[in-house]
């Protein structure tokens, strides 16, 4: 019987670019330090000291590095001081509420502009609060976890994250799609999302001549609206879901599963922040850090066959 298993064909420029990962100077630009403190105007409620940038960048390293933000405080202020440079560094409590406050609308901006654009989006979950799961097993305690959605759209050709958002478990992915499509920069060529997705609105929304790859539920009838639907629909029934998956190349769509893996691998099952808007700014500049580790460079696969 013949099985397989895959071999990395750039484990050279791959190792690179995990190790670059690590560099302090690949975070930290140091144009960042002219526009260190704050110079807008003061509203009433007290001083802002530090810009957007400064807060954002503490942030940045904390998550690179998997700090607390106390610990951040201390490793940015040695750090600041081996170099000689004559800046303060954001205290715990001012991150955690300009946290909350951050305009991250544009931080993934740089990505989104690109053509031929092959889109894929699905949601996960996060941790909260709860207890871990040893101490629920060992003293057998029941307490309800809490968990976040975390949806996310990336361009399938670069792995680059479009868009992100943070929701309730309580709302559903389908209900997110609407503000992904209008969130991408131009004409989505084609559009993959699971079984979850699959609603006459998904295949409305986008461009009308954007394709749109999405398995239809079991029990789904064809309707005069989606004609592409249709065709989804009685392909299926006459060829097997399974061939139907082949003939339009879903199994692409793993690569938005693998984001989630990544994810998780990097930063973990929970997230930190406690309000909507503090959990929000995390996933956004979470989402920002993971591009820019794309950037340096992904691991490319080659399958190689044996005899098992």
């Amino acid at each position: 019987m013949r099985a397989y298993k895959h071999k990395i064909t750039n484990s050279s420029n791959y190792n690179n670019s995990l190790k670059q990962r690590g560099r302090l100077d690949f975070w930290i630009d140091k144009s960042i330090f002219t526009n260190w403190n704050y110079n807008g105007k003061h509203s009433k409620g007290g001083k802002v000291i530090y810009s957007d940038v400064a807060i954002e960048l503490a942030l940045i390293v904390s998550y690179v590095y998997s700090l607390p933000l106390r610990q951040t405080e201390g490793f940015m202020s040695s750090l600041f001081q081996m170099n000689n440079l004559q800046l303060t560094i954001p205290d715990y409590t001012t991150l955690c509420r300009r946290k909350k406050t951050l305009d991250m609308s544009k931080k993934l901006r740089k990505w989104n502009r690109t053509e031929n654009l092959v889109f894929a989006i699905d949601a996960s979950g996060l941790k909260c609060s709860g207890e871990k799961e040893w101490t629920q097993s060992q003293y057998r305690r029941t307490r309800r976890r809490k968990f976040i959605k975390i949806h996310a759209g990336i361009n399938l050709n670069t792995r680059h994250i479009l868009f992100n958002k943070s929701t309730t478990s309580r709302i559903s992915d389908i209900s997110v799609l609407p503000e992904a499509i209008n969130n991408v920069a131009g004409k989505i060529d084609t559009l993959f999302a699971d079984g979850g997705y699959d609603s006459r609105s998904s295949y409305l929304l986008p461009h009308p001549d954007t394709k749109v790859v999405i398995p239809p539920r079991s029990n789904a009838v064809a309707d005069k609206h989606t004609h592409q639907r249709n065709e989804a629909i009685e392909y299926i029934e006459e060829h097997r879901k399974s061939r139907w998956k082949r003939e339009f190349n879903y199994h692409q769509r793993a690569l938005v599963e693998n984001l989630f893996s990544r994810w998780k691998t990097i930063y973990g099952e929970n997230i930190r922040s406690k309000s909507s808007e503090a959990q929000q700014t995390e996933v956004t500049l979470k989402s920002f850090i993971l591009n820019k580790m794309t950037d340096l460079g992904m691991p490319e696969w080659k399958r190689i066959y044996f005899l098992n």
